[in-house]
């Protein structure tokens, strides 16, 4: 008996060791070597603000009068500042006048807005050669109607962009 039973404890230790033989002898997979991963060259965009196109591109004038009141300088301002920033954009400054006048006095007082909305355009850093300007006198009305409240729409600088 002790013979049956030593014999079943050999095998129970040969079944056991030739399970961690074949345990420990796993096929050996080679990996291909790591590549370098390739360096990622980001460039650097400069931050560049945007500048919303103003709401407005018209100015105003008092009856007979070619100076900017503080509205209208508030509105050249934003308009300068777009135009800045997009320096590819260039303007026509057109000069209106209500019906009030001759024709030729109307001409040369739409003259003289265009040119005043064009010189604080320049003072604010906008080139020169990207503004011309153009007089409407009375031809070009926004309001047809009569009275103070129409002409006060037709006494204008206007910035149209080209």
């Amino acid at each position: 008996m002790n013979f049956n039973r030593s014999k079943k404890q050999l095998l129970l230790i040969a079944i056991a060791s030739a399970g961690l033989l074949f345990a420990g002898c796993q096929k050996k997979v080679e990996v291909a070597p790591q590549e370098k991963p390739a360096e990622v060259v980001q460039e650097v965009q400069p931050v560049v603000e945007t500048v919303a196109k103003p709401s407005s591109n018209a100015v105003y004038f008092a009856f007979d009068q070619s100076d900017l009141d503080a509205a209208a300088r508030a509105t050249l301002d934003a308009n300068a500042a777009w135009l800045n920033a997009n320096g590819a954009v260039n303007a026509t400054v057109e000069g209106n006048c209500d019906e009030r006048g001759s024709r030729e006095y109307n001409l040369a007082l739409g003259q003289r807005r265009a040119d005043s909305v064009r010189d604080f355009l320049i003072s604010r850093g906008v080139a020169a050669e990207r503004i011309d300007t153009v007089s409407f006198g009375e031809e070009r009305p926004a309001c047809q109607d009569t009275g103070e409240a129409c002409w006060a729409q037709n006494r204008r600088g206007d910035i149209v962009t080209r």
